[in-house]
């Protein structure tokens, strides 16, 4: 089991990899062939990520959320995941290459620099832990999605700014589809983190005593405010599209921010190891 355990620590990046140039041979070449296995492809690396996670929930008896590199690879799950499901709705791989090239860039980071065991703290096995984690990890891949949804839209809305009608516009789709998919990932998230603060709240002070002032927390809820206006504006019509887009993208840097250097150089309670 720790072998096999190992080598897919090893083989999930090699996979994401070669999905990500594939899609990205589809989207520029529009190759029949090739597009014909995206979707197997992009469900046997599906299940072999699963298998990984279970393997590590068997091995070491926690939830792999101890550590920001265990996290990692939750949230490249949650994201691949999120992104079989809206493929088989929209029923084109055209946004593919963007996403799974960040799950690769997620998944590559977690293997190089995941765990493979040692002491954890107890609150790790806590069922308030699974859901308040596992909510966070459905808001960060929700917020990614959003990110690179985001991306795409501005992409588009440029090229169609200076009328340059190539490539991003043939492949990609319109701006009202794209900002709806922005929209969608960023409601989504925002009930997520939602979510997880109100746990957090709730759980935090037995678990850990008062510390709203750690500056995990307080990154969190910065990071909630910035998409309550996301959300808000795209709801209400606050501003122009492509300055909400540009509020998201930032939040998601902030996020990425909370998530490696605070776990990493801060000291913070949310470092379990």
């Amino acid at each position: 089991m720790t072998l096999l355990t190992e080598l897919l620590t090893v083989l999930l990046p090699l996979c994401y990899a070669l999905l990500t140039a594939t899609y990205a041979v589809v989207f520029f070449r529009d190759e029949p062939g090739m597009a014909r296995i995206l979707k197997p492809f992009l469900s046997i690396t599906l299940a072999l990520h699963a298998l990984y996670i279970a393997l590590r929930i068997v091995l070491f008896r926690h939830l792999p959320l101890a550590t920001v590199f265990e996290s990692f690879a939750m949230i490249g799950l949650a994201l691949a995941f999120v992104y079989w499901i809206i493929e088989r709705i929209v029923r084109t791989p055209s946004t593919g290459m963007f996403v799974l090239g960040l799950v690769f860039v997620f998944q590559t980071v977690s293997s190089a620099f995941i765990g493979h065991g040692g002491a954890i703290n107890p609150v790790l096995r806590s069922p308030l832990f699974g859901v308040h984690t596992t909510a966070a990890v459905i808001g960060y891949a929700a917020f990614a999605l959003s990110a690179v949804y985001g991306t795409l839209y501005l992409l588009l809305y440029h090229e169609l700014k200076v009328s340059r009608f190539g490539i991003i516009y043939a492949r990609l789709p319109s701006l009202g589809i794209l900002a709806a998919m922005h929209e969608w990932a960023a409601m989504v998230g925002l009930a997520s983190l939602t979510v997880t603060i109100v746990i957090g709240m709730t759980w935090l002070p037995r678990a850990f005593g008062w510390a709203f002032t750690d500056p995990k927390v307080l990154l969190t809820v910065t990071i909630w405010l910035l998409y309550v206006l996301v959300v808000l504006g795209h709801r209400l019509g606050w501003g122009s599209r492509v300055r909400i887009i540009y509020i998201s993208i930032f939040g998601f840097i902030l996020l990425v921010f909370s998530t490696l250097v605070v776990n990493l150089w801060l000291h913070s309670f949310h470092a379990f190891t």
